[in-house]
């Protein structure tokens, strides 16, 4: 055998050897040094979803439903680049459709969204403390930061990202803030914010204080829908059927024009 096709001939065999040796390299190295675990102490894993308060935008529940569907089916392709399409956009109103993605068994999508939230979520503490200390610290009442306070526990909490525990933590922080509007002056107290708070109260098991603000909505604003949807939130919660009945059929029989969400309870509930 001629020393040109022994050298052939080692080449041949080395090839499959080479492929083999190079694809476990690379798979070690990307284990050591890209796929660095992330902190997820703060996220919620729980596919479990407590009840929206009031309806998401359209443009939210699509993104909630394609990323189930994703994640149901295993297409990993289609997993990844849909969180890239979400994580590319202003993901504040969308981080209950990202935490669906943590799911995944595909290790990289679920990175993405945990890297996302982590981040997302770290900005929103460092907000809410800045603007909670700020409104502790003004005299008289900064109204402004009060507001944008309020807006911005609401648009992150009714997603419903956060432990337990945390989620209580911005409840109660939402509810001293609306106190201390309510005694500077209730007329600063918008009607929905009445809503917010009897519902986030009810849904940490709070009713007495829920019930509370029922009776300031009902003494501040009186005839209005707001009033109505807070003692109907409260009822439901308290499961007092009776009440809850006599409340609707009230609100019908008033000239209180009603919202889609009030729409459904009558058609739910006649």
């Amino acid at each position: 055998m001629s020393e040109d096709v022994i050298i052939l001939l080692l080449i041949i065999l080395a090839i499959p050897v080479t492929i083999i040796v190079y694809y476990a390299l690379a798979f070690i190295f990307r284990k050591l040094f890209f796929r660095k675990p992330v902190d997820l102490s703060d996220v919620v894993f729980s596919k479990e979803r407590i009840e929206q308060i009031e309806k998401s935008d359209m443009e939210q529940e699509r993104s909630i439903v394609a990323v189930q569907e994703a994640v149901a089916i295993s297409d990993y392709r289609n997993q990844r680049e849909l969180m890239m399409n979400i994580i590319r956009k202003d993901i504040k109103k969308s981080l209950g459709s990202i935490t669906y993605a943590l799911n995944s068994e595909d290790s990289e999508t679920s990175h993405y969204a945990a890297a996302a939230l982590r981040d997302e979520l770290g900005e929103f503490r460092n907000s809410t403390h800045k603007l909670y200390q700020t409104i502790k610290d003004s005299k008289p009442l900064d109204l402004d930061a009060c507001n944008e306070l309020v807006n911005l526990i609401y648009d992150t909490i009714s997603q419903d990202v956060f432990r337990q525990s945390e989620q209580k933590s911005y409840v109660w922080m939402m509810e001293e803030v609306f106190t201390r509007m309510y005694e500077y002056d209730p007329k600063t107290l918008q009607d929905h914010y009445y809503e917010w708070i009897v519902s986030f109260l009810m849904s940490i098991g709070f009713p007495e204080d829920a019930y509370k603000w029922c009776e300031r909505a009902e003494k501040e604003i009186g005839e209005r829908l707001s009033s109505y949807k807070c003692y109907l939130r409260y009822y439901y919660g308290m499961d007092d059927g009776e009440n809850f009945i006599k409340t609707m059929s009230e609100l019908k029989k008033s000239d209180i024009k009603i919202d889609q969400d009030t729409l459904e309870i009558f058609r739910l509930f006649s």
